[in-house]
């Protein structure tokens, strides 16, 4: 996503207040432990595996920067205080630090905005060639690895011949050779041989392509997600290794579907109709694309969620040139806003169910290996209440929050380590391991444009 406003704002003076403080820390302690200890379990050789939050994946793009927030690196650093090895993440060379291109900060939300943020595209440096528009990128090459992280990636894909191809995933297709068809579970297979420890944040994207599409994008059938659930947890706990698994936060009350309001909308079209038309009736709700409503179309109401990609979609509310042209869109039975544009009630009930079916099967297979398990809905919480640590405050509001990136998806470098602090919390209660909490304070919020 790529938002440009008009008139921007240069943040000045307000740099301290999203940034927080630059870089990660290793090892400064929020709070001592003595004696520490890794309990039953062993740190010696530790993977990770998942998708987008595993590999360090922040504000729209992999960079070198948020590789080295990720929250696998913060807990390897924790494990090292009890006999934890090296953590080798596939890191973007100092040269290429800027990876795949990533949003960077360069005006808050004022009114000429829209009330929105305004953000710049900070330039890929990890290109090595196009296929099809599509980028692939600068090749990782030295092996083992202990962070098996690829954004995008579903449960459902983890069997896939060629996924990692030049047609496939690019984020798994740099970690391959070229042309291999080798599946991420073989990947995983091979990457985890000699581990004595593992996490494992799967499934994310099966239910998030469903929320960002709006509806659209099918979720991965439960038969199949089961199937390829036991399938990796299988090969991760042979042999009786220890580990964690993490299940999926319930993920609409990220900024990405809470900023873009109803009520912003509604009040920038009205604004619109009566400079158009002084004194026309005032317009109280949108029409809709609704399918899993009754009649497939009906008014907007409470609950409905717009999407932060989609707003050059709602500049065109009213008009009678796009969707499909039959009375102004958005305003009209015959030309209602498209499904794509909204994530509506009913979805978002579809949503909470699937991801709640999802975190049953996997909790079930964790526990009947002994495994720990958390799902993270206890940080969810806190943060939406709002979370004070070491005196620095936390949300889950865009910008301001300090633990979403300019994304509206994906954590910070301070959410990063506040999930690294949830996933330690539960490795503690099931393996009885004394480590350090991990301070989120030293960690940082929102990237700035200098």
């Amino acid at each position: 996503m790529h938002m440009r406003l008009t008139q921007p704002v240069r943040l000045a003076a307000l740099v301290g207040l999203v940034a927080g403080l630059a870089g990660c820390y290793e090892n400064d302690l929020a709070r001592r432990v003595d004696p520490l200890s890794r309990g039953t379990a062993s740190f010696a050789r530790y993977v990770a595996v998942g998708n987008s939050l595993t590999a360090g994946f922040m504000d729209g793009g992999l960079y070198r920067d948020g590789q080295l927030n990720s929250y696998p690196y913060i807990l390897s650093q924790q494990f090292k205080l009890v006999g934890g090895g090296n953590f080798v993440q596939p890191l973007f060379s100092t040269d290429q630090a800027n990876g795949t291109g990533y949003l960077k900060l360069t005006s808050l939300p004022t009114a000429a905005s829209g009330g929105l943020p305004v953000t710049s595209l900070v330039a890929p440096q990890a290109v090595r060639t196009l296929v099809n528009g599509r980028p692939l990128y600068t090749k990782y090459t030295t092996y083992p690895l202990n962070n098996l992280g690829v954004p995008g990636i579903r449960m459902s894909d983890i069997q896939t011949p060629g996924y990692g191809t030049a047609l496939g995933n690019p984020y798994f297709e740099r970690l391959l050779p070229d042309n291999s068809t080798q599946t991420y579970l073989q990947f995983v297979t091979n990457q985890v041989n000699g581990a004595t420890f593992f996490s494992s944040f799967m499934g994310n994207n099966d239910a998030l392509g469903y929320a960002t599409s709006g509806g659209v994008t099918a979720f991965t059938p439960t038969t199949l997600f089961t199937a390829n659930s036991e399938a990796l947890l299988n090969v991760l706990s042979n042999g009786g290794r220890k580990g964690v698994v993490i299940g999926i936060p319930k993920i609409t009350v990220a900024p990405f579907f809470r900023t873009v309001t109803l009520a912003q909308v509604l009040a920038q079209v009205n604004a619109a109709v009566q400079k158009a038309t002084p004194g026309a009736p005032a317009i109280t709700a949108f029409v809709i694309q609704s399918p899993l409503a009754a009649q497939g179309v009906r008014a907007s109401k409470e609950g409905d969620l717009l999407l932060l990609n989609q707003q050059a979609d709602y500049a065109t509310i009213g008009r009678t040139d796009v969707g499909t042209k039959v009375g102004p869109y958005g305003l009209s039975l015959t030309n209602p806003l498209a499904n794509a544009s909204v994530l509506d009630a009913e979805e978002v009930t579809a949503l909470n169910a699937k991801i709640d079916e999802y975190n049953g099967i996997m909790k079930a297979q964790a526990d009947a290996r002994g495994l720990a398990w958390t799902d993270l809905s206890t940080l969810i919480n806190q943060l939406t209440s709002g979370l004070t640590v070491n005196g620095t405050s936390f949300g889950i509001g865009y910008i301001l929050g300090g633990t979403i990136g300019l994304d509206g998806i994906h954590f910070t470098a301070a959410g990063q380590a506040l999930v690294a602090n949830e996933i330690q919390k539960a490795i503690a209660a099931k393996y009885n391991t004394l480590l350090p909490e991990i301070d989120a304070s030293r960690y940082r919020k929102v990237l700035v444009q200098p």
